[in-house]
């Protein structure tokens, strides 16, 4: 049997990314992949401005239970004057810096004064615009409460590299630096098939020997939530003739061909044949549980991956091996799943000799425990579950031991 990450990356050398492009506003880019790298055409902040709501001053003037004149009034996004010797200026937060003031007063640090110090400048008998005088409580450093030019982008710094997939927060940057608008990757084009003649649609009257069709609907949302553009194609019946056809006509309108079972030797498996007759075909035992079957081939000028039919062996395989291949072919340069370690809340005696993914969810406590039922057909197991858990090839696992854990999180 292959090993999971021999699988891993030899499904990794055979994609072919998607080279074609196209430029989109940034407000409508939230979850494509970058084509080209952004490159900050300004600093952030652009100037020094206040991180608090309080009083800009000269730190060395600064002196704990001393009463200041207040020379002005700064509001977020009004130009200041030069701060007038001797004098705070009241500022609010985002508020730009006036000159000869390097630190923040916060308001909680200062209190309302009737008086002036002696020998302070009088400011309109003590004020401006009808603003009191201020004595300072507490004093802190030069650089206090500021937010300095460029803290956090400069002029000229790449922002996002090519093959980033653009989240919420990528998108408040880009906006951050008058970004308008990026060239993303086209999104990958994925046709999903069902097979046999034992499926029947929801909603249809399920007749004896019949079962409903559940893994189709779940590869496309899986499909969906990375960013493909899914075509439903329906359920293939058991005729070679009929399967040979539907997948030449999706070949040359899609990057991705995905079905789940019908690959194996049964007389009424069609699909293997199928796909071997009109492109090629390799078929991989995969050293993990569930999900040891694994189908991968090209039709045309499409991929091709068969999932197992069990729906949790179809599952796993798709978080494993399905997610990082259609992250490759849309041309994300992050393609790995994301894992985490985490303590086991839980014994596992006897492992297989096979690489194990069973479901599990996070205690309060931080450490993931194990769903009670870990058969392949039990889909509700994953439903009912928060993540896959990793147990190595023959390695028993006592509680406290450190396991990893491949949440769901950022899947449908």
């Amino acid at each position: 049997m292959t090993p999971l990450s021999v699988a891993i990356d030899n499904l990794l050398a055979k994609a072919n990314p998607v080279s074609e492009t196209e430029v989109l506003p940034v407000s409508q880019a939230a979850g494509r992949v970058l084509a080209a790298p952004v490159v900050s055409g300004c600093n952030v902040p652009a100037f020094a401005n206040s991180q608090m709501d309080g009083y800009a001053a000269r730190a060395q003037d600064l002196v704990a239970g001393q009463v200041y004149a207040v020379s002005q009034r700064i509001a977020a996004g009004q130009p200041p004057l030069p701060l007038a010797a001797g004098s705070l200026a009241r500022i609010f937060t985002g508020a730009p810096m006036p000159e000869g003031a390097d630190t923040v007063v916060m308001q909680e640090d200062t209190e309302l004064a009737t008086e002036l110090a002696n020998g302070a400048q009088a400011f309109s008998s003590g004020s401006v615009q009808g603003l009191p005088p201020v004595r300072v409580l507490r004093v802190g450093a030069s650089g206090q409460f500021v937010r300095r030019p460029a803290a956090d982008l400069r002029l000229g710094q790449t922002v996002l590299a090519a093959g980033h997939r653009l989240r919420a927060a990528d998108l408040g940057l880009l906006s951050s630096i008058g970004c308008t608008e990026v060239s993303v990757v086209r999104r990958l084009r994925a046709a999903v098939f069902s097979s046999g003649d034992e499926l029947v649609a929801p909603g249809q009257p399920l007749a004896p020997g019949k079962i409903y069709d559940s893994n189709r609907p779940m590869m496309m949302a899986l499909l969906r939530g990375l960013g493909v553009e899914v075509t439903d194609m329906g359920c293939l019946p058991d005729r070679l003739d009929a399967t040979r056809a539907a997948l030449s006509a999706a070949a040359g309108a899609h990057d991705l061909l995905m079905t789940s079972g019908g690959v194996s030797v049964g007389e009424e498996d069609h699909m293997k044949a199928a796909v071997q007759a009109e492109g090629s075909l390799d078929l991989w035992k995969i050293a993990i549980k569930p999900g040891k079957p694994f189908a991968h081939g090209r039709i045309g000028p499409a991929a091709f991956v068969g999932l197992p039919g069990n729906p949790v062996s179809s599952w796993v395989t798709f978080v494993l091996l399905v997610q990082p291949f259609v992250r490759r072919l849309s041309g994300e340069a992050q393609t790995a799943p994301m894992r985490c370690l985490l303590a086991a809340g839980f014994d596992w005696p006897r492992p297989d000799k096979r690489e194990e993914f069973l479901r599990g969810r996070l205690t309060d406590a931080g450490q993931v425990v194990l769903h009670d039922r870990q058969d392949s057909h039990i889909l509700s197991s994953v439903c009912e579950s928060e993540g896959l858990v990793r147990i190595p090839p023959g390695e028993p696992i006592s509680v406290g031991q450190m396991v990893w854990f491949y949440p769901f999180q950022g899947l449908v």
